[in-house]
């Protein structure tokens, strides 16, 4: 019997060097660049004709899907095994301690955008598919390896795929953590938008949906410092003025971003840039935003939205602020469990505002993806549970449920599985110095070969 751990070694030198390459093409999305064939512009399309590239030079057989995604496929029979993870990435922001697209080696980490989300774990199954044809493992169904453009942006690349091409008999997304995520909360971005009655104030913080800001900066405002200190310090936070005198126009807040479905882990500073308004101007708006959005009411239960699932509960983050010219435009990453829809969600908002008065607001959905639930029984999740752990002899960390949304929904019967090790070697996506152990990717190597190999011949 072959020792998958063992072979898994040998692709050491390979992972560091693909890696590297495939960090340094910052496949961020460009609405700017966009075209037919490229959906999501020339930086994503860069690295998804890298990726197919790779697998051609290795003799696969492979795939560009319209610019929507990219396959890499081994195997013969007519059924398929897939792993669907992404290529894209959110962009890199600041505090990074180097170039986050260049990789950066410091003994066992590897730093740099999309280490870990979701090229690392990604480049770990394209290079586990090697070692399973290198060592000529029999398989009765065919493995694809894909890699989608917008998982960080709405999912419209999976959903293209699945239109052009067959859903998998068992799929899994190395995606987020070992050992294996059997459900999912939904993903719904709401758009709240609307005239205030202050027009001259400026507010800007967040770029996308998925992510918590690091900081909101303010303009055309006048707050007094010797006010807000105690409320700085209480809430950990700083806050840097556009001058030096008592009252100020201008300011930035910094708390701490981080990833939209932990948003326990984060200090919004949306959030609490709301807070500190309100109780500077005592302005309407701000009062109402505050109640509705800002941290009291993270899990929509004063709109009747706090039942829990098995997927556990609503989460309700700002995560982009704009305010110009008395225009609000308030982004919200809402995560829900599988006991909600989309329809009662929004119709229990717009219930509570009618109730308490606060109009003008206009609600939109502009993207989402409904929640998934594989049931821990069954056939898939107990097959990959049983590799994971047989290669780290962990049995405390249970299967479990998650807020992140992930392929894995798309794809109908897949799980998550890695890419990141319960152990804290690995960390920071969505935020400033990015990382992953090595030696957890060359582990994660040999699980994902031996499971690709098991899931193949079930």
């Amino acid at each position: 019997m072959i020792n998958f751990a063992i072979e898994a070694e040998k692709y050491r030198k390979e992972f560091l060097m693909l890696l590297d390459q495939w960090i340094s093409i910052p496949s961020i999305y460009n609405n700017e660049t966009v075209s037919a064939m490229m959906p999501f512009g020339t930086d994503i399309a860069q690295a998804l004709e890298w990726f197919k590239n790779k697998g051609e030079e290795e003799g696969f057989t492979t795939k560009l899907v319209d610019g929507y995604a990219a396959h890499i496929e081994y195997g013969k029979g007519e059924e398929y095994v897939y792993v669907f993870g992404h290529c894209d990435v959110v962009p890199a922001g600041q505090g990074w301690s180097g170039d986050p697209f260049k990789l950066l080696k410091s003994g066992d980490m590897l730093v740099g955008r999309g280490v870990i989300d979701d090229k690392g774990p990604l480049l770990a199954t394209f290079l586990a598919l090697k070692l399973i044809r290198d060592k000529a493992l029999p398989l009765k169904r065919k493995i694809r390896i894909v890699a989608g453009g917008n998982e960080e942006n709405g999912f419209k690349c999976i959903r293209y795929y699945f239109q052009k091409e067959p859903k998998p008999t068992y799929g899994f997304t190395p995606d987020a953590k070992f050992p294996v995520i059997n459900g999912e909360k939904g993903g719904m971005v709401l758009q709240i938008s609307g005239k205030v009655e202050n027009n001259r104030m400026f507010i800007l913080g967040g770029e996308v949906h998925n992510t918590i800001p690091p900081y909101v900066t303010v303009s055309n405002c006048m707050i007094h410092k010797e006010k807000i200190g105690d409320y700085l310090k209480e809430n950990q936070l700083t806050l840097e003025y556009s001058n030096a005198k008592n009252k100020v126009k201008g300011f930035t807040l910094f708390g701490l971003g981080g990833h939209s479905s932990k948003p326990e882990k984060a200090n919004n500073p949306i959030e609490k840039v709301l807070q500190l308004l309100n109780m500077e101007l005592q302005e309407k708006w701000l009062e109402d935003l505050t109640f509705l959005f800002a941290g009291n009411n993270r899990d929509g239960r004063i709109f009747g939205l706090g039942e829990k699932g098995r997927c556990g509960t609503l989460t309700m983050v700002p995560t982009i602020l704009r305010l110009e010219g008395g225009r609000l435009e308030l982004t919200l990453s809402v995560r829900y469990p599988e006991n909600l829809d989309v329809e009662e969600i929004l119709e229990k908002i717009a219930a509570f505002l009618k109730y308490k008065g606060i109009e003008g607001y206009e609600l939109k959905v502009s993207s989402n993806k409904k929640p998934h639930y594989i049931e821990t029984d069954s056939l898939l999740v107990r097959k990959l549970y049983q590799v994971y752990v047989k290669h780290t002899g962990d049995r405390e960390n249970p299967v479990r449920v998650t807020s992140a949304g992930t392929y894995a929904a798309e794809m109908e019967n897949a799980v998550v599985f890695g890419g990141e090790f319960p152990d804290g070697s690995a960390g920071n996506a969505h935020m400033a110095n990015e990382y992953g152990s090595e030696d957890a990717f060359i582990k994660s190597i040999g699980i994902y070969a031996e499971a690709l190999w098991e899931l193949a011949n079930l």
